[in-house]
């Protein structure tokens, strides 16, 4: 497997446990030959003189037939060169432009905060911001791993860093908690898990859902006493976020309590949690001993932590992020096809864009770091926006506005939502016989009307021609082909040129040529598809990405297993299948971390070679 690092942390854990004596040898060849294998010479010759004197030291069997392998190794190592031992690095993270923020915490220095009291605080661009550019790289204030059905973790993500693992250490006392290595289960100890553990055992974390995050906030209020900032929001604007206590930037974040309906659940959680906190722990009189503490008569204390917990849930109600990461549905896929929920994370600087139903940004996760940026050009003082969870392909807008209302409490103003004519659905409109302008589908009546001349028209007859279509778009006649031209040509004489009904025609006729093998005519059929997905999604979806580079190597297969059909000029017909690999490497991008998307460039090296 070449795990080589994992076995090593496996082995330095063997070494803190009563091992038996007589099974040490094994684990002491074991380590030399990690260090053998990953080039370490000081730590091989480091390890090989510890293995000689625990031989001579102990009563150990065969001591003669394990120090004549110790010479073995001794020589091995003289003879054989380092080895270069490099895996891709899944934690790396992206640097900013132009550099980060001095006063705007995990922020470029391309943006900034800019407040008013229409829209509040909110982000601008500083200076003209380029799509790609990256605009927060944000570690989370406070995660909490997100359970499963089965009320248990992730097994394969740190519970402390979120790192991915395949050789976890667990908590001392839980079932539940696995670590990557043993600084992280130390620091989750010290941190918070020494006074969740028990609730851990009995499964009241899992029931309380969102406020276990804030009772994490809790935690890291206890540290500087609840530390709170006497400032304005005008002040946010000179100064906001500090990296080592973000506490009290984070208890600063709008909580909308007062606007809620019903409070009564977050006081109901938060009253269990300070309940436990009180029978199961000692964390109460702990915190009375200590030198920040807030008040000094306990009932006070309890009933003032119960009181930020009951806060700090309305915070994270509005203000969270679900962090997700990216996973495999299938072994043989280049790119990762699937998001995992993995944790809810507090992360107050990009808490700070607004909404729109159509942003500017997307993010990513890096363990239990975000990264956002730029999905697309931005101009300056031009506002950046995220999206919460709200989008227009997904939703029309009146269930945007339903959405924003019971769960933000605010009417969206975004792009979309103050122009209908932006709204998808309007792709899916007929074409006007007399002036090719857009007819709009109205799915509860019978009528409509060019949006462009003003004739009223009956939706029936475009109805039934698109219905023919489609009944050559189902048929399993042979003549395949013919019949998907068929289909078409008719839908190209009544349907707007984005409508939905072009996407499943034009990918069937590209799915033909790639059975049969006509490079040139895939590239036709995949074009068209592009630009109706690109009309109706948006020109940087992670979907155009993936079936971009799908494409191409599809086009460059039938280009290596047959003849070029009709390629007049392979040369330009590769620059164009070259460009494809650079598009979807720059959509990707916006998506994924750099160690994946980098193994695009091998790609598009190949194909420049050519």
């Amino acid at each position: 497997m070449k795990e080589f690092e994992n076995c090593l942390k496996d082995i330095d854990l063997c070494f803190t446990t009563d091992y038996p004596t007589d099974l040490k040898p094994k684990i002491y060849f074991r380590k030399a030959e990690c260090y053998f294998e990953t080039g370490q010479k000081d730590n091989l010759e480091k390890c090989l003189r510890e293995t000689y004197d625990f031989l001579i030291s102990n009563n150990i069997g065969d001591k003669d037939k394990h120090i004549e392998k110790l010479e073995q190794i001794k020589r091995a190592k003289i003879k054989s060169k380092s080895v270069d031992f490099h895996r891709d690095t899944c934690s790396d993270l992206p640097e900013y432009a132009e550099g980060e923020n001095s006063i705007f915490a995990y922020a470029s220095s391309k943006i900034k905060m800019s407040y008013n009291k229409v829209k509040g605080r909110h982000v601008v661009a500083k200076k003209q911001i380029r799509k790609g550019d990256v605009l927060f790289v944000e570690k989370a204030f406070i995660f909490a791993p997100v359970f499963k059905e089965s009320k248990e973790f992730y097994s394969f993500k740190c519970y402390n860093c979120l790192k991915d693992i395949i050789s976890s250490i667990p908590c001392r006392t839980c079932t539940l908690c696995v670590y990557c290595n043993e600084k992280c289960r130390t620091s989750s100890w010290n941190d918070c898990h020494k006074w969740e553990c028990e609730g851990m055992q009995a499964n009241i974390w899992y029931d309380l859902g969102i406020a276990f995050p804030a009772f994490k906030a809790v935690l890291k209020g206890v540290k500087s006493g609840f530390r709170a900032l006497k400032t304005t929001y005008e002040d946010d604007l000179k100064q906001f976020g500090d990296k080592k206590d973000n506490y009290p930037y984070f208890n600063r974040l709008v909580s909308n309590i007062y606007k809620s309906k019903n409070a009564a659940p977050y006081i109901v959680m938060a009253a269990i949690v300070v309940t436990y906190l009180k029978k199961y722990t000692e964390f109460f009189n702990w915190f009375l001993t200590q030198k920040n503490c807030p008040k000094s008569d306990l009932n006070i204390l309890v009933k003032y932590v119960g009181g930020l917990i009951t806060k700090h849930i309305a915070q994270l109600s509005c203000n969270s992020s679900i962090i997700e990461h990216w996973t495999y549905s299938s072994t043989d896929l280049l790119f990762p096809d699937i998001l995992i929920t993995i944790a809810c994370g507090m992360f107050p600087s990009v808490s700070i864009m607004n909404h729109s139903c159509r942003p500017n940004v997307t993010n990513f996760f890096i363990c239990d770091t975000i990264i956002v940026k730029a999905l697309e050009d931005i101009q300056e003082n031009e506002e950046v926006f995220n999206c919460y969870g709200i989008d227009y392909r997904g939703m029309n807008r009146e269930q945007r506005q339903i959405a924003c209302r019971s769960l933000y409490h605010f009417e969206c103003k975004c792009s979309i939502c103050t122009d209908p004519s932006k709204e998808v659905d309007m792709l899916d409109s007929y074409l006007c016989p007399k002036c090719k302008g857009i007819i709009p589908e109205m799915p509860n009546s019978n009528l409509s009307f060019c949006v462009n001349c003003g004739d009223r028209y009956s939706l029936k007859p475009f109805r039934k021609i698109n219905d023919e279509a489609q009944k050559y778009l189902e048929s399993d006649d042979v003549n395949r082909l013919e019949l998907l031209i068929k289909c078409l040509k008719i839908r190209e004489k009544i349907l707007y040129k984005h409508h939905r009904d072009f996407e499943e025609v034009y990918y069937r006729l590209y799915s033909y040529y790639v059975e049969t093998g006509d490079a040139e005519n895939m590239f036709k059929y995949f074009h068209l598809w592009l630009q109706n997905e690109k009309a109706r999604r948006g020109d940087n979806s992670r979907g155009i990405g993936t079936k971009l580079y799908e494409a191409a190597l599809a086009i460059l297969h039938c280009l290596q297993n047959g003849q070029p059909k009709n390629c007049s000029n392979l040369k330009a017909f590769l620059r164009n299948v070259e460009h494809m690999i650079r598009e979807a490497k720059m959509v990707l991008n916006l998506y994924y971390p750099a160690y994946i998307t980098n193994r695009l460039s091998r790609k598009i090296q190949f194909i420049s070679n050519k």
